[in-house]
């Protein structure tokens, strides 16, 4: 499993969900994008918010686009929500699952491969106050 955080900017929902199944379906070149932007975008949500057992994240990514969305017309740099991948699990997975992958992500981005059982992902809390 490839544990993921999301949260809205407001953080009035954060939850976690397995970003194993964006990691199996998922382009190499998307991948690697994904390990150069600090193991965070929002295309991994939009991704899998529609699937079955991924309800609550498809709830956050509507919160964020119906809620949040009309506050951001004025910066449309402003994203309505995040999502941050564990990198040294997103990493070890890959290395197991497709390590033609792994092998095209700059070497800067693999340095938690060697030690990624001995890392504890930092967490945040998760609420949910919709």
């Amino acid at each position: 499993m490839i544990h993921a955080t999301c949260h809205t900017a407001d953080n009035v929902v954060c939850l976690e969900f397995d970003a194993t199944p964006w990691f199996s379906e998922a382009a190499a070149p998307s991948i690697v994008d994904l390990a150069q932007r600090g193991w965070s975008s929002t295309a991994i949500a939009d991704s899998l918010e529609r699937r079955r057992g991924y309800e609550r994240l498809h709830d956050l990514v509507e919160y964020a686009a119906e809620r949040l969305q009309p506050e951001s017309l004025e910066d449309p740099t402003w994203e309505t929500f995040e999502c941050i991948v564990d990198g040294p699990e997103a990493l070890a997975w890959l290395e197991k699952n497709r390590p033609d992958v792994v092998a095209r992500i700059p070497s800067r981005y693999q340095r938690f491969v060697a030690c990624a059982d001995k890392i504890t992902p930092q967490t945040r809390p998760i609420r949910d106050r919709s």
